[in-house]
């Protein structure tokens, strides 16, 4: 059971001794969610696949940030994971 917890706070630990687990939003995640609202209220078009567009840029912009300078591992593992979903959904 020690070990358990060794890992874990291995994974949201900081070089800080702080847990980075959440965290107040920052720009690209606020321009992903306002991004994500206005396509959603626009009917069609290319208005909307470009704000639906410009919702993926954020979060692709987002993923990066947090793989380079995230705080715990969880952050950079949650930015990687949001990296290859954003990627996956290109190629759908």
């Amino acid at each position: 059971m020690r070990t358990l917890k060794n890992l874990l706070t291995w994974f949201v630990v900081g070089k800080d001794s702080r847990v980075y687990i959440f965290q107040p939003p920052n720009i690209p995640i606020i321009g992903w969610f306002l991004s994500v609202v206005i396509a959603t209220f626009i009917a069609s078009g290319s208005v909307k696949v470009g704000f639906s567009n410009l919702s993926l840029g954020f979060l692709a912009i987002w993923s990066y940030l947090e793989i380079t300078q995230g705080q715990s591992r969880f952050r950079k593992t949650l930015g990687a994971a949001v990296a290859i979903l954003t990627m996956y959904s290109f190629f759908k």
